[in-house]
C-alpha cells in the first residue's frame, strides 16, 4: 500500500474570531449613543407638548368658571331700540364692566406649569389671556424656554 501524502501550503492562517474588533465596537457604540440621543430630544419635544396642552387647559377651565360668574353676577338693564318700522322694541342688555381688570391673574386663580402668564385683562365682558410657552426654538442662541406665546380669549354671552 503507497500512500501519497499531499502538503497543503496556506499563504495566511486561518483563524477563528470571537467578537467583535475594537473598531467595530467603537462605530457600534457611536450609533447607539446617537440613536439614544435623537431618543431622547424626541422626548423632551413631547413633555413641551404636554405641559403647553396642560396649560392650555388649565386657562381655558379658569376662564370658562369666571365668564360662569360673570353672566350669573352681570348687571341687568332694560333698553330699548327701533326697528325699520320705528316700533319699540325692548331688551334686556347685560352690563359687565363691574368685572373690568388690567391684571386679573389672581381673580382667575390661574396655576401654569413652567409658564408665566405675560397678560390677563377683562373689558367689556371680554377675557384675555396671554402666556408664555415650553418650547425650544431651533433658532435661540440662549436656549429661552420661555419665547413661545399662546392666548386665549372669551366673551361673557355668547
Amino acid at each position: 500500500m503507497n500512500q501519497c501524502h499531499s502538503v497543503v501550503y496556506l499563504l495566511h492562517k486561518l483563524k477563528k474570531q470571537n467578537g467583535s474588533t475594537i473598531v467595530e465596537a467603537i462605530v457600534a457604540m457611536f450609533v447607539l449613543s446617537f440613536g439614544v440621543l435623537a431618543l431622547m430630544l424626541a422626548q423632551i419635544t413631547a413633555v413641551h407638548t404636554s405641559i403647553n396642552a396642560a396649560n392650555q387647559g388649565e386657562v381655558t377651565r379658569a376662564v370658562q368658571n369666571y365668564i360662569e360668574l360673570m353672566n350669573s353676577e352681570a348687571r341687568i338693564s332694560l333698553k330699548e331700540k327701533l326697528d325699520e318700522n320705528k316700533n319699540k322694541i325692548l331688551y334686556i342688555a347685560k352690563d359687565y364692566s363691574n368685572f373690568d381688570d388690567a391684571n386679573c391673574n389672581n381673580r382667575l386663580n390661574i396655576h401654569l406649569t413652567n409658564a408665566q402668564i405675560t397678560s390677563c385683562t377683562i373689558r367689556n365682558g371680554k377675557i384675555d389671556v396671554s402666556w408664555s410657552g415650553q418650547a425650544l426654538d431651533k433658532n435661540d442662541k440662549n436656549n429661552n424656554v420661555n419665547n413661545n406665546s399662546f392666548s386665549y380669549t372669551l366673551t361673557a354671552g355668547q
